[in-house]
C-alpha cells in the first residue's frame, strides 16, 4: 500500500519548497558555456531526483502488500517541491513514518544537489494542500514559499511555526522507537528555528570520510561565492563542524 504520494490529493499534508542557491546567477552568466553548462548540470541533477512514477507504484502494489511511505517530488526550473499527503484521520504510525519519509527525502535531494555543485535553501510546512498531475495549490504551499523567500536566509531548511506545533503534538502522543528517529532528523539552529539536520547529509557508514567529503563540497561552494553570499554557507559549515546535537523533546513548539 502506497501512502503519501497520492495522484490527486486535497487535505492535510506536508510541503517543502526548496530553492537551488546560485543557480539563477549561473543561468544568467554561463548559459552559453560549453563546459560546466548550468542547464546540463540542472537537467543531470533532475535525473537523480527521487521521483516515483505511476508505473513504479503499480509494480510495487502488485509485488508487496506492506505500507510504503513515498513523497511526491516535482521540479520547477531551479526549485524543488516535496509533498506528502495524509489520509483523513491518519493512524499515529502513518503520521510518524510519513514525516520521517518527508525529511529523509529532503536530505537525499540536498545531498544530490551538493554532489552536482549546488546547495539548497528551503522551508517545510504542515497544512491544507491540493495537488494533481500538473498543479499544487493551497495555504501550506503559499506559506512555505514565503518562508523560503523571506526567513530561511542561509543554506538551511527551516520548519514553520505550524509544523513545529504539529510535530510536538504527534511526538508527545505516544513513545515509540520512531520518536527518536524524528529527533535525529532535526536540529535547533542558532536563531531558535528547527531545521533539517545537516548531519543527515552523510551516512553512518564511513562516517568521518563521508562527513569530510560533504564539508569539502560546501567549502568549495563558499569559496566560489562573492561578497556577502559567502556568509550563506557559514551556519551550515558551523553545524557540520560541531557535534550532531540532535533535537530534544523540549525543543518542540517554542515558536
Amino acid at each position: 500500500m502506497i501512502l503519501g504520494n497520492i495522484e490527486k490529493f486535497k487535505g492535510e499534508g506536508l510541503v517543502a519548497f526548496l530553492d537551488i542557491l546560485g543557480f539563477s546567477k549561473e543561468i544568467e552568466e554561463n548559459w552559453e558555456n560549453k563546459e560546466n553548462n548550468p542547464l546540463e548540470k540542472l537537467l543531470e541533477l533532475k535525473e537523480h531526483m527521487p521521483v516515483r512514477t505511476k508505473s513504479d507504484f503499480e509494480k510495487e502494489e502488485t509485488s508487496s502488500k506492506t505500507r510504503k511511505y513515498i513523497c511526491r517530488v516535482q521540479t520547477i526550473s531551479d526549485s524543488i517541491i516535496v509533498s506528502f499527503g495524509f489520509n483523513e484521520s491518519p493512524m499515529y504510525g502513518d503520521m510518524l513514518l510519513g514525516t520521517i519519509s518527508f525529511f529523509d527525502t529532503i536530505s537525499v535531494i540536498w545531498r544530490n544537489c551538493l554532489e552536482a555543485g549546488f546547495t539548497i535553501r528551503g522551508a517545510c510546512e504542515f497544512g491544507n494542500i491540493y495537488w494533481d498531475e500538473k498543479e499544487i495549490i493551497g495555504p501550506a504551499f503559499i506559506n512555505v514559499y514565503k518562508l523560503e523567500m523571506n526567513v530561511a536566509k542561509t543554506s538551511r531548511v527551516i520548519i514553520s511555526s505550524n509544523f513545529n506545533k504539529h510535530l510536538k503534538n504527534i511526538y508527545t502522543q505516544n513513545k515509540t522507537f520512531w520518536n527518536n528517529i524524528i529527533l535525529d532528523l532535526l536540529r535547533k539552529d542558532i536563531d531558535g528555528f528547527l531545521i533539517v539536520n545537516p548531519h543527515k547529509l552523510y551516512s553512518n557508514e564511513n562516517e568521518i570520510e563521508e562527513k569530510n567529503h560533504v564539508i569539502k563540497l560546501i567549502e568549495n561552494l563558499r569559496d566560489k561565492a562573492n561578497g556577502l553570499n559567502r556568509e550563506k554557507y557559514t551556519p551550515l559549515l558551523a553545524a557540520l563542524n560541531s557535534e550532531k546535537q540532535n533535537l530534544k523533546e523540549k525543543d518542540f513548539g517554542n515558536y
